[in-house]
């Protein structure tokens, strides 16, 4: 790759840990960076120990280091791998908090902490509730630093897979948005604000715990946990375990101690539409 065209350099920090980028000032790789990392923050004090280059030339070439990670057309293919490799390079090093694979909201104030494996309806949860007032943070990673609850939020566009489309028809029109999206035959990557508001906020305490679950045709279930199954639910989704003294457990022990938590089962928005004063409040 011709270096000397890369005439931009983008930090982006999260969870102690930073990596550059730099890109040349093509409309396609331009666009692309806002699209994707507008709202990630940088500290400049921690300097980057990855740096990508992201070129445009009748097509993409996206370079971690020496190593090329894509070439082509594509947006919605660069954009997905684009993400996933730079919040991999970003958490893969964090320790001095604890790691979260989990969407985040604001409400009224309070941060709410969503942990959740992948397939169980995480992102779509956190689509629906931004068209009820709830403002976005996250709907794939969250880092509290040791000894608080303030969370720490890598904003991005949602990852939403292509199915979710029929859940969220009723409350957004994906064909209305689609210049404004990038999809792919997997997936769409819709920017939050086309769904609610968006706030990269960070220091924001976490005054909720939601382990949601979507399963066709259940009950709702609204259960409040107990400090020891809220413990061992956490430490399901803690991805940096191994870079944590006793394996993170005893900050999951101290954040469950101050931060009530709940399971949330549900086979329809109607469901929780019906009980969302219950929960929050």
């Amino acid at each position: 790759m011709e270096q000397s065209n890369l005439s931009n350099t983008r930090w982006l920090t999260f969870a102690n840990s930073t990596v550059a980028i730099e890109y040349d000032d093509t409309p396609p790789t331009v666009k692309m960076m806002e699209f994707l990392y507008r709202h990630v923050p940088f500290d400049e004090k921690i300097p980057p120990h990855v740096t990508y280059r992201l070129a445009y030339q009748d097509q993409f070439s996206l370079y971690r280091d020496n190593t090329l990670v894509y070439s082509g057309v594509d947006e919605a293919i660069l954009a997905e791998l684009f993400l996933g490799d730079t919040i991999y390079h970003l958490v893969d090093q964090s320790r001095d908090g604890l790691l979260f694979h989990a969407a985040a909201l604001s409400w009224q104030g309070q941060g709410v902490l969503l942990p959740a494996a992948s397939g169980s309806g995480k992102t779509t949860l956190t689509a629906w509730l931004l068209t009820k007032k709830l403002v976005y943070l996250t709907d794939e990673v969250v880092f509290i630093p040791q000894q608080t609850r303030l969370m720490q939020t890598f904003t991005r566009p949602l990852n939403l897979k292509r199915t979710a489309r029929t859940a969220l028809h009723p409350v957004f029109d994906f064909d209305r948005y689609a210049a404004n999206i990038l999809s792919s035959a997997y997936a769409d990557l819709v920017p939050p604000t086309l769904l609610g508001q968006a706030d990269p906020l960070n220091d924001l305490p976490v005054g909720l715990i939601i382990f949601p679950c979507y399963q066709a045709e259940s009950d709702f279930v609204w259960q409040p946990l107990s400090k020891g199954q809220a413990g061992l639910e956490l430490m399901k989704f803690l991805v940096n375990a191994r870079n944590l003294t006793e394996h993170g457990f005893p900050e999951i022990a101290r954040l469950v101690r101050e931060v009530p938590a709940f399971k949330l089962r549900y086979s329809s928005f109607q469901q929780v539409e019906a009980h969302l004063a219950e929960i929050f409040g």
